[in-house]
């Protein structure tokens, strides 16, 4: 299957009712959601950040504010659980300034509590074999926005090795699995398996500069 239809599956599953999603699925949304706003929450205290940049940011972190309490309730539904304390602490980061030390904090907490579920070992290094093969991915459908520093305008981030080695490995993880959302340029839907995220977490981290 070509990764123009593996995308487009990927996206037609998110039409697709809850009931019908793979176990944990939910669970996976959720916590990646609030890994990245975590990580985003980070990004806003790094002081070099570009106003334009810094609004860009900003955006995302409001709409996962927006977004994480519905997650959450699917994510409880698809596990069978109750839990309305959940419910309240993200009502609670709803009320935290974007960029602030609060949510940063809040945010670090909940994405502590509620890891992300990955079933592959993303630790384990590249043999020469993998390492050609994610290097082929990266380079026919990644390359083209990370090969330089981003403009002004945009999100994207160009130093890709050294971006990706700034963070824990949770934020990461994260990233890669999520996007990085907030223009026209980060629209791009995740089409990588499991296996080739975890791939492509080596290479970025141990190969890239």
């Amino acid at each position: 299957m070509s990764r123009f239809l593996i995308g487009l599956v990927a996206g037609i599953a998110l039409l697709i009712p809850a009931t019908v999603i793979s176990a944990g699925e939910q669970q996976r949304r959720f916590t990646v959601e609030l890994a990245l706003l975590a990580g985003d929450s980070r990004l806003l205290q790094e002081e070099s950040l570009s106003v334009e940049k810094r609004r860009w940011i900003e955006g995302r972190i409001t709409s996962a504010l927006n977004v994480l309490p519905l997650l959450a309730r699917q994510f409880l539904e698809e596990s069978g659980l109750t839990d309305n304390s959940l419910l309240e602490r993200l009502g609670g980061l709803q009320q935290q300034r974007p960029g602030s030390v609060a949510l940063l904090t809040a945010a670090r907490e909940l994405s502590q509590q509620f890891p992300i579920p990955f079933p592959v070992d993303f630790q384990q290094p590249l043999g020469v074999s993998a390492e050609s093969e994610i290097k082929t991915v990266y380079q026919q459908l990644c390359l083209g926005c990370h090969i330089t520093s981003a403009p002004e305008s945009s999100v994207v981030i160009g130093n890709f090795g050294s971006f990706a080695r700034s963070m824990p490995d949770s934020e990461w993880l994260a990233r890669l699995l999520g996007g990085l959302r907030g223009d026209a340029y980060t629209g791009y839907e995740n089409p990588f398996s499991d296996a080739e995220i975890a791939a492509l977490f080596r290479y970025t981290r141990d190969e890239l500069p």
